[in-house]
């Protein structure tokens, strides 16, 4: 909690590659994955000032290194404005400003941090997929680029499963401490 005398943080959340096609293929922890980034859209206004839905979102091959990894980015996944990019139904009803991903970290070439800066956001709130990877990334960067920075660890799993959610967890509190990880209950 801030004092009185000291001014609220500015909170965004951002919301990691929500897409029909990578949550398609979650099956560590999805109901609850989607009932708690649910409930944190639904509270939004109650605790953060701005929501980013940050998914995959290429326009040709080129523009992303996730092709040297995954030869299908670009040819089946990923594909801008495709029916697998959408942001998921569950998703769709709240008011999220949509930023285009190309690689693992949502900072990465992208307007992420210019919008966080104009909006004076001082921290970011992090849920979504993947723990081990895509949430990791992002986190990394967020904390580089001098934000507080949480993962909200009931809104979080990985495609890889159980085991890449808690390696993911373990990195997370390895490199950030045990303070980065928050409940959604501790934002709504």
């Amino acid at each position: 909690m801030t004092s009185s005398s000291s001014p609220r943080p500015i909170r965004a959340l951002i919301v990691v590659d929500m897409s029909v096609e990578q949550v398609d293929g979650i099956e560590y922890n999805l109901k609850s994955l989607l009932a708690n980034c649910r409930k944190l859209c639904e509270n939004s206004s109650k605790f953060f000032d701005l929501i980013l839905d940050s998914r995959l979102w290429l326009r040709s091959k080129e523009e992303s290194s996730l092709s040297w990894v995954w030869p299908e980015t670009f040819e089946t996944m990923f594909v801008a404005d495709s029916k697998g990019a959408a942001l998921v139904d569950d998703l769709r009803s709240y008011p999220m400003q949509f930023l285009e991903k190309n690689n693992y970290s949502c900072f990465a070439n992208s307007k992420l941090q210019s919008i966080l800066e104009k909006a004076h956001v001082t921290e970011v709130y992090i849920c979504g997929i993947n723990t081990d990877f895509c949430v990791f990334a992002t986190c990394l960067d967020s904390f580089q680029n001098k934000f507080r920075t949480f993962v909200v660890k009931d809104a979080v799993s990985s495609i890889g499963g159980k085991l890449a959610h808690e390696d993911g967890l373990r990195n997370l509190t390895k490199h950030f401490g045990s303070q980065v990880l928050l409940e959604t209950k501790d934002c709504c």
